[in-house]
C-alpha cells in the first residue's frame, strides 16, 4: 500500500509497528594533511649600490635559472605539435556533438514548424 502526500507529491510507505533497525556509523578518520610539493625556488640577488661611501640603492634581480632544467627546442615543438593534435581531436568531436545535437532537433523543430502553419490557415 502507498500513500500519495498531495503536499509533498512524495510517495511513502505507512510506517510499521517495529521501529526499524539503524546501522551505527564508525566515526570518520581523518586524512593525513598533505605536504605541499617542493617549489622550485626563485633565485634572487640583491644588489647594493654604494656612492661616496654610502648605500644609495638597493634593488633585487632575478638570476637566471639553470639551463639543465629547460627542453631542448625538439622536444618544445613535438610538445606543440602533439596540442595541436589534441586541439583537433576535441574540435572533430565538439563538432560530431553539435551534428548530433542538431539531429535530435530537427524533427521537433520540422513538428512544429507544421503546427505553426495550420494555425496560420485557420485564421
Amino acid at each position: 500500500m502507498c500513500i500519495m502526500n498531495e503536499y509533498t507529491r512524495k510517495a511513502f510507505m505507512p510506517s510499521t509497528a517495529t521501529a526499524p533497525k539503524t546501522a551505527t556509523r564508525k566515526p570518520r578518520a581523518r586524512k593525513a594533511k598533505a605536504t605541499p610539493k617542493a617549489s622550485v625556488p626563485v633565485a634572487k640577488v640583491t644588489v647594493t649600490t654604494y656612492r661616496g661611501g654610502k648605500v644609495t640603492q638597493k634593488t633585487s634581480e632575478f638570476t637566471r635559472p639553470s639551463t639543465a632544467r629547460l627542453i631542448s627546442p625538439e622536444r618544445y615543438l613535438k610538445d606543440i605539435a602533439t596540442r595541436w593534435q589534441i586541439h583537433q581531436y576535441e574540435m572533430q568531436e565538439l563538432g560530431k556533438d553539435i551534428r548530433k545535437g542538431f539531429e535530435l532537433v530537427a524533427p521537433y523543430h520540422q513538428q512544429l514548424v507544421k503546427q505553426v502553419k495550420s494555425i496560420q490557415l485557420l485564421n
